[in-house]
C-alpha cells in the first residue's frame, strides 16, 4: 500500500467534499516488526510509552515488544484493560478511565496492542490527552486500525467519535498468522459488509443528497475485491491470504480516514450491529465479534437491497452497477460457511424478536439516508396504513 499515491489521488479528487490527509507516517507489516517499532521510536525521541492491551494480547505480543523498546532504553508501562462481568472487554468508559489513569505526565506516546476494542479506546486517549498513538494489530478482525474513528459505547449507546488516525501501523506477521478462526472470520465479515455500506452510500448520496467521494469509495472497492479475490488462501490460513487480509482492512480504514466518516464503510449492516450489540450489554449477556455480528447482518439485508435497487423505477446506474454485481445471501452463506462461521441471527443470540426491532429501530443510530431507514419507514407506513383501514 503507497500511502504517498493515495495522498495524489485525494488531492486531484475534485468532489467538493473536504478531505482528510493521510498523517500515518510509517505503516509496516513485517516478521521483524518489533526491531522495526522501536528504531521508530527512537527516531521521534520518545523515552516513555504506555502500552494499552488486554489479557489476550498481551500475551502474544508485550514480552516482544517491551524487550525491543528496552533494549534502546524507552520506558515501558503496560495497563491490561479489565474485562466486565461477562468476561468481555468493552470500549467504554470504564476502559477509557482505566488508560487514563495509567498515563502518566511523562507519556510520549500509547501504543494500541491488539485489536478494535482495543484501538478504539486507545485512540480517544490520544486524542484526549494530545500524545500520538502506534497501531500494532493482533489479529485481523476488524477495519478501524487505520481510521479516525473510535465507537465507543457511552452510557450504554454506541456513538462513533472523530478523533485521530494512529501516528504510524507495525503489523506483526507472525502474530497475525496465528491469530484464531473466529477472528480471521470477523475480519472477512467486515470486509464484506461493504457491499451493502457501499450501496447505501451511493443511495444516500442520490436519494438524500448525502456527500460523496469517489476516490474514497474506490479504495474501498478495491479493498473489497482484494478480500474476495484472496479467500481461497484465506479458507486454508495460507499466510499470503492472512497478509492480503489485514492489508484489505487496512485500506478500508485509510478510505474512512480520508472522507473523516465512517460512511465508506458502515452502512445499514452496521446498524444492525450495533443496535444488537447494545441490547446484548443492557442484558448483561456476553458479547459477539464486531465483524461476525457484521457479517450476519450483512447476510439479513444483501437480497433484500439488492432487488429493492433492480426494482427500483430509474435507479441510476453506478447504483444499478453495484447491486448487480453484489453477491446473494446464498454467496455470502457459502463463504461463511467455509470459515466455518455463525450464519443466522439465532446463533448469535439474535432472537427474532430482536432482529425484528433491530429492522425497524437501527438506522436511528446514526444520522445516515440508508436503504435500511428508507425501508424501516416504507414499513412503518404500511403497517399505520393498515392499521386505519
Amino acid at each position: 500500500m503507497n500511502l504517498e499515491q493515495i495522498n495524489q489521488r485525494v488531492q486531484a479528487c475534485d468532489c467538493g467534499n473536504p478531505h482528510h490527509a493521510i498523517t500515518i507516517e510509517r505503516m509496516v507489516a513485517s516478521d521483524h516488526v518489533w526491531d522495526e517499532l522501536a528504531e521508530f521510536v527512537q527516531e521521534k525521541g520518545w523515552t516513555s510509552v504506555l502500552v494499552v492491551a488486554d489479557a489476550n494480547t498481551e500475551r502474544v505480543g508485550f514480552l516482544p515488544l517491551r524487550e525491543a523498546l528496552m533494549k534502546i532504553g524507552v520506558d515501558v508501562s503496560l495497563v491490561s484493560l479489565q474485562a466486565d462481568e461477562q468476561g468481555d472487554v468493552l470500549a467504554n468508559e470504564r476502559s477509557v478511565v482505566q488508560v487514563l489513569l495509567a498515563q502518566e505526565a511523562t507519556v510520549d506516546a500509547l501504543i494500541a496492542l491488539g485489536a478494535g476494542t482495543i484501538h478504539d479506546v486507545t485512540r480517544f486517549c490520544a486524542a484526549k490527552t494530545k500524545v500520538p498513538f502506534i497501531s500494532v494489530p493482533t489479529a485481523p478482525s476488524v477495519d478501524g486500525f487505520t481510521s479516525k474513528g473510535a465507537p465507543l459505547i457511552v452510557r450504554g449507546k454506541k456513538i462513533t467519535y472523530q478523533l485521530v488516525s494512529p501516528i504510524a501501523v507495525f503489523v506483526p506477521n507472525q502474530v497475525i498468522r496465528k491469530a484464531p478462526d473466529a477472528l480471521i472470520a470477523a475480519g472477512v465479515g467486515d470486509m464484506l459488509g461493504k457491499y451493502t455500506s457501499l450501496l447505501d452510500w451511493r443511495f444516500g448520496a442520490f436519494d438524500g443528497g448525502e456527500p460523496f467521494c469517489a476516490v474514497a469509495a474506490s479504495l474501498t472497492e478495491q479493498a473489497l475485491q482484494s478480500c474476495v479475490d484472496t479467500l481461497p488462501a484465506i479458507y486454508e490460513r495460507d499466510a499470503d491470504g492472512l497478509d492480503q487480509l489485514m492489508e484489505s482492512l487496512l485500506l478500508s480504514g485509510i478510505a474512512m480516514l480520508i472522507f473523516g466518516h465512517s460512511h465508506p464503510a458502515s452502512g445499514g449492516e452496521h446498524h444492525l450491529s450495533h443496535y444488537w450489540e447494545m441490547d446484548f450489554i443492557a442484558n448483561h449477556r456476553p458479547a459477539v465479534l464486531h465483524g461476525t455480528k457484521v457479517a450476519i447482518a450483512t447476510m439479513e439485508l444483501i437480497d433484500t437491497y439488492k432487488t429493492t435497487m433492480l426494482d427500483w423505477p430509474n435507479t441510476p446506474d453506478s447504483l444499478r452497477t453495484w447491486a448487480e454485481q453484489m453477491p446473494t445471501r446464498e454467496e455470502l452463506e457459502h463463504i461463511f460457511r467455509a470459515l466455518q462461521a455463525p450464519l443466522r441471527p439465532e446463533e448469535i443470540g439474535v432472537s427474532s424478536l430482536l432482529l425484528a426491532s433491530s429492522r425497524r429501530e437501527a438506522y436511528r443510530l446514526r444520522e445516515r439516508h440508508t436503504l435500511l431507514k428508507h425501508m424501516s419507514l416504507k414499513r412503518t407506513q404500511s403497517e399505520i396504513g393498515e392499521r386505519s383501514l
